[in-house]
């Protein structure tokens, strides 16, 4: 309702850019400007009884359950057709955000993207029994339970924009160049989902062996890490017998599931790259992977620092997200959190 009244003319001025239902809104201000008479609208609060709207419940649900879709005509008039942003009102911020959307209506989708995206929402599904859109998905990518290290490895694996696998295989690379697409260590090729999931080199297990550890402090069951319980880690659910969600619970996971995966990416290339294909030690692995997380748990705590006014992290949410797999957790002072002086790290299960 906003958004065709008090917004209206804030959407027109920005070329309907930061409005995301932009097509039916345009046209729904349209309908309004060809009828004769006035359009007075009246907010009616939803599920009290209200005829009208359990009516529009009703005719919601029997829409959602048909197998095609009914075919609404949105499209606006030339007379009342308002397009692009208004110049004296453009700003720097508007005006890039417009081109980039010109330009991705231009892209087309790319096969693997839409390939892994598939397979990412299919074993969510199979594994916490949710359905998700795609778009829940790139969302999810951008919680703040997740680095941004992390962030940008996953989008570029959804994209699958690494240089690895039959990427080295294609036409005019070299012999030498073919062999990187080959994985040493189990004589095939070399996919994203083999190094994360499958690859027998020394490391991987290991990583994902701790983190299995570590969850187990929460009581909750685990969960075998694939494809999509990683790369779609923020959208996991975990709920208690009563059917709440447990939000700590789910953010624990991201955390445990994103920086397991980004830091088995990088013992990969630096085994195959900086090493030369020498495998790391088990003891050196479990002793990177616990650094890894007791420097994610530091920047969670300095993230509640009170000069990152809005932005800061609320210090209650930290403690309760870490504390099942801290060390001697009983022990802390209740201020644990944002106390410098006090130092954490979590559980050593090996």
């Amino acid at each position: 309702m906003n958004a065709v009244t008090t917004w209206r003319r804030r959407h027109e001025n920005s070329g309907f850019v930061y409005q995301k239902n932009e097509t039916i809104t345009k046209a729904i201000i349209a309908a309004m400007q060809e009828r004769k008479a006035g359009t007075y609208l009246r907010w009616v609060k939803g599920h009290n009884g209200h005829v009208g709207n359990e009516m529009a419940d009703k005719l919601a649900g029997a829409g959602a359950k048909k197998l095609i879709a009914d075919e609404v005509d949105v499209n606006v008039p030339t007379r009342l057709r308002v397009s692009g942003c208004k110049l004296s009102t453009l700003t720097q911020k508007t005006a890039y955000r417009a081109i980039r959307i010109r330009k991705e209506r231009k892209l087309k989708p790319r096969r693997r993207t839409r390939a892994n995206t598939r397979k990412t929402l299919e074993e969510i599904h199979g594994a916490f029994g949710v359905q998700i859109a795609e778009a829940q998905l790139w969302k999810s990518i951008r919680s703040k339970n997740i680095s941004r290290e992390c962030r940008q490895f996953m989008w570029m694996t959804l994209h699958d924009g690494y240089m690895v696998g039959d990427k080295w295989l294609r036409p005019k690379m070299s012999d030498e160049m073919r062999a990187r697409a080959l994985c040493e260590k189990c004589g095939e090729i070399e996919t994203m989902e083999h190094i994360l999931f499958n690859c027998a080199a020394v490391g991987r297990g290991t990583v994902w062996e701790l983190a299995e550890d570590a969850w187990k402090a929460t009581g909750l069951p685990w969960i075998e890490p694939n494809w999509g319980t990683a790369l779609g880690a923020a959208c996991a659910v975990f709920e208690t017998e009563e059917g709440s969600r447990k939000t700590h619970a789910e953010a624990l996971w991201t955390i445990l599931m994103t920086e397991s995966l980004y830091f088995i990416w990088k013992l990969r290339c630096e085994r195959v790259i900086q090493n030369e294909k020498c495998e790391f030690t088990i003891p050196e692995v479990t002793k990177r992977w616990y650094a890894a997380m007791d420097r994610r748990l530091d920047l969670d705590r300095r993230s509640c620092a009170g000069y990152w006014g809005k932005c800061a992290l609320r210090a209650g949410t930290i403690a309760c997200i870490w504390e099942p797999v801290l060390q001697a957790c009983g022990e802390l002072p209740r201020n644990w959190v944002t106390n410098s002086g006090v130092l954490v790290g979590i559980k050593r299960g090996r």
